[in-house]
């Protein structure tokens, strides 16, 4: 985990494909976000379930393992509600995804997913 500025908050990054995580994750960084990474929901949230402590989660829908990130967004909301969860994925209908947490879309723009992540942190914030 790369270093970042004192405060910065904590992004658990959830991505099978080692490319898009490698490059979301820098990008992240790049922002002054502290990045945990995972390959699957089901690392994710055994990683959880294990007292990893994090601000917001950014979990690809489709990912390795008996767990999907649907699921494990759906189960952070009933165990840790506010916890911020954000999904993304390039296979499913947002409509859908939207109903368990903001959705972007695959290919995303970055900026799209930092200012995503700094309205769930800010919401979090508020009383």
């Amino acid at each position: 985990m790369a270093a970042t500025a004192p405060g910065a908050r904590t992004v658990l990054l959830v991505e099978d494909d080692a490319l898009v995580r490698m490059v979301t994750a820098g990008e992240l960084r790049g922002a002054g976000l502290t990045v945990i990474e995972a390959a699957s929901a089901e690392e994710a949230y055994e990683a959880i379930l294990a007292g990893l402590a994090v601000d917001v989660v950014f979990t690809d829908v489709r990912t390795e393992g008996g767990l999907d990130g649907y699921e494990f967004a759906r189960r952070l909301r009933a165990e840790r509600p506010r916890l911020p969860v954000i999904l993304t994925s390039g296979h499913l209908d947002e409509s859908v995804a939207s109903l368990v947490a903001p959705f972007l879309a695959k290919p995303y723009r970055i900026e799209t997913v930092i200012q995503l992540i700094q309205t769930q942190l800010s919401a979090t914030r508020a009383p």
